[in-house]
């Protein structure tokens, strides 16, 4: 009788151990994943708002026709994409994105067309 108590108390503990080891491991894997998604979606965020201050400072610069300028940001480098109707424009664009402050490069993809072509 006692060989069989043993037995049992055997099995419920290493049952009781194999619970704990799988409730702990997707205990942990679902930590990780929630984890590694935040700083992927803070660096997104950081990007819009960057995108977003260039944006609001070439919209209220002085002679620059900003409505046809696309801004992309990432990891402070901007890309300025679109057009403009001055080549005089390109350059003011370049400049006020420059001295955003965050932004570390400008890649300007800027094109002269003249309005109503």
């Amino acid at each position: 009788m006692t060989t069989l108590k043993n037995i049992a108390i055997t099995c419920l503990a290493v049952t009781a151990l194999i619970g704990t080891t799988y409730a702990s491991a997707q205990t942990d894997s679902g930590t990780a994943d929630s984890s590694s998604l935040s700083p992927k979606k803070e660096i997104r965020a950081q990007n819009r708002q960057l995108a977003k201050t260039v944006r609001h400072a070439l919209t209220h610069t002085k002679d620059l026709t900003s409505s046809g300028i696309t801004v992309l940001a990432r990891g402070g480098i901007v890309t300025l994409d679109g057009t403009v109707p001055t080549d005089e424009e390109i350059q003011v664009a370049t400049n006020v994105a420059s001295n955003v402050p965050g932004v570390h490069a400008v890649t300007n993809n800027l094109l002269m067309q003249e309005e109503g072509h």
